[in-house]
């Protein structure tokens, strides 16, 4: 069986993401492995519906076996996140996910790969470090560096979001799972982050804000989200407010991504004395620090996430399957990571593991916290979605 791996938040799952999963399948997968992120998410928030939730809706529109990428690696910086789903595919097995499916801006898989050859080349270079040391982020350094060096041809990939993850993704692939064969979907219809509608596709963010104002998002989306609770990091203001104006510097510079000059800026701020979350942010965020950067540090400190939790993803959490996910698993016989859906089990694996699923559960109340009609739910008791 031909099996393809999908890295996702689906936050929300919609017609883009059936889109992909459809043109992954056309392309010859015969199973789909999707990573997705748990409940908080790369941009530095909580998801807006549960994962439990957004996992059925992945498995009802094509997927067929859904793993959970934990805090903190689905609320990390691109390299740390993309590194992390892969090596969720590849534990399950040489050979076993043989396709990397990704929808991206570019959708030429040649430019990708240059792009990653670019990009592997720079990352420990004297241009990057001193960029880095201007007070550039990682992927502004990379850009920077490689529109220097190689003009347009890099431009065009390393300047929009999506393809600096796929950028990622590949580079990820080669270094832990040669064996990964990329497949770049092109993105169409709407632009990553995009306000616009196009017939019946939207982006993730303009369906969210949809949510948040109670405007027309079903038909952007393939599955019945109706009685799921909404959640929105601003419904937890207050608390991630009073969490970071009793933080010390050393917390601030225990944080991933935080040097002395973002926690001299952080304290700076806490001083000021700021009313609400988005006036505490756009205080921080600055022309080198963009919002994104702000708000996953603020998250990792409310969540409790340090430097030293950016380790290897430690197991593989099941989130759903259907009868395929069952094959893939039965085929995954040399698997190098545990996979379970008993959060009990696998977080007994090791000191590390259990740290990563406390963090996880961490996030999980976060979500909680922020949800329209709040809940507090037992991770340990959540059923799965097997169908």
């Amino acid at each position: 069986m031909k099996i393809a791996g999908i890295v996702a938040e689906y936050n929300p799952f919609h017609n883009g993401h059936k889109y992909q999963i459809q043109a992954t399948r056309q392309a010859g997968a015969e199973g789909i492995v999707a990573v997705m992120s748990g409940d908080c998410v790369q941009r530095g928030s909580a998801a807006v519906f549960s994962k439990y939730d957004r996992a059925q809706a992945a498995i009802r529109n094509g997927a067929d076996l859904v793993i959970e990428l934990p805090c903190p690696f689905s609320c990390s910086n691109s390299e740390v996140f993309a590194r992390s789903a892969v090596r969720l595919l590849a534990g399950l097995g040489e050979d076993v996910v043989t396709t990397l499916s990704f929808g991206c801006e570019s959708g030429d898989r040649n430019a990708l790969e240059q792009a990653a050859e670019i990009s592997a080349m720079l990352e420990n270079s004297q241009q990057v470090r001193e960029l880095l040391s201007q007070g550039k982020t990682y992927p502004q350094a990379m850009y920077e560096a490689s529109i220097g060096l190689y003009g347009r041809t890099a431009e065009e990939i390393f300047s929009t979001p999506n393809n600096v993850l796929a950028v990622e993704y590949i580079k990820a692939a080669k270094r832990i799972a040669p064996w990964l064969v990329p497949y770049a979907v092109k993105r169409e219809a709407v632009a990553h982050d995009s306000q616009a509608e196009s017939g019946d596709f939207a982006s993730a963010s303009h369906i969210r804000e949809l949510i948040k104002e109670g405007g027309e998002w079903q038909k952007f989306v393939p599955y019945d989200f109706e009685g799921c609770k909404p959640s929105f990091t601003r419904q937890a203001g207050r608390e991630m407010l009073f969490k970071l104006c009793t933080a010390s510097r050393e917390d601030f510079l225990a944080l991933p991504d935080c040097d002395e000059h973002l926690a001299n800026r952080f304290m700076s701020v806490v001083s000021s004395c700021p009313e609400t979350m988005d006036i505490f942010e756009q205080r921080i965020k600055s022309k080198n620090i963009t919002m994104a950067r702000v708000r996953r540090m603020v998250l990792h400190l409310v969540l409790g996430i340090r430097k030293d939790d950016i380790r290897q993803v430690p197991y593989g959490r099941i989130l759903a399957f259907n009868r395929t996910g069952t094959r893939i698993l039965a085929q995954a016989e040399n698997r190098t990571l545990e996979y379970d859906t008993s959060l009990k089990k696998l977080e007994d694996i090791s000191d590390h593991a259990k740290r990563v699923a406390f963090l996880e559960k961490n996030a999980v109340r976060l979500r909680e916290t922020a949800a329209y009609g709040r809940c507090i739910s037992n991770e340990y008791a959540r059923k799965i979605t097997i169908t």
